[in-house]
């Protein structure tokens, strides 16, 4: 059962940050278990069913879906071997990690976040969504100002593409999107210490079900027609 993060989570990121060695981590590693893993995996087991209202065939496997607090250095300039943050991804198993579509957590000692989207780009399926939009701009336009109600868009988008003048003002943003999420801050470290923080990423992840859909249903394009 989820009971909310407690103090000793955050105090533990920043210790991690200033004692960012594996020496220090295996002395502390009751620490980082009782106060940042064990409840990380309490709350994603609470968004499971969340989880499986918006997509059936997301990962939703506790011990799958919170992050590694280690590293990988291998490719790495900065050889820090562990992170002082963790997050909790709900993603399509089997797929390429940056570009398929989810849900996420993230939390720090500057609080927690919470969302959908991307990773990092997928290009057919924003082609797929342009086309959409030329076609028939409406369905995406009332979903689009429903999810900006709660959540901020955080775009990838191509810098000196043409966007169609017909589109509605606030709906252009969207168009030139190489990926994107949407994401909503909590700074009160009082909800993140409680149990309510499910119930309130609950409530947000089901506002984000027709966005989820939305995209979900489109058919990726490789290339935009001339």
């Amino acid at each position: 059962m989820f009971n909310g993060f407690t103090d000793q989570t955050f105090e533990f990121f920043m210790a991690i940050r200033f004692n960012n060695n594996r020496d220090f981590f295996h002395e502390n590693h009751d620490w980082y278990f009782n106060h940042v893993r064990t409840p990380a995996l309490d709350l994603a087991e609470a968004l499971m069913e969340a989880v499986e209202k918006i997509d059936p065939d997301l990962e939703r496997r506790p011990n799958k879906v919170v992050s590694r607090i280690n590293r990988d250095i291998r490719f790495s300039n900065d050889k820090s071997p562990y992170r002082d943050y963790i997050w909790l991804a709900f993603r399509k198993p089997g797929e390429e990690r940056k570009s398929t579509l989810g849900v996420y957590v993230d939390l720090s000692d500057s609080g927690l976040s919470y969302g959908m989207g991307f990773y990092d780009e997928n290009k057919p399926l924003m082609n797929a969504h342009r086309i959409q939009l030329q076609k028939d701009a409406g369905e995406f336009t009332q979903i689009a100002r429903e999810t900006l109600k709660n959540f901020s868009l955080h775009p990838k988008s191509f810098k000196r593409m043409p966007i169609p003048e017909d589109l509605p003002e606030d709906i252009k943003i969207w168009y030139p999107l190489k990926g994107f999420y949407v994401e909503k801050e909590i700074t009160d470290f009082g909800l993140i210490k409680s149990p309510v923080l499910a119930d309130e990423i609950i409530k947000g992840y089901e506002s984000l079900i027709p966005l989820y859909r939305y995209f979900e249903k489109l058919v990726p394009v490789d290339e935009m027609p001339k």
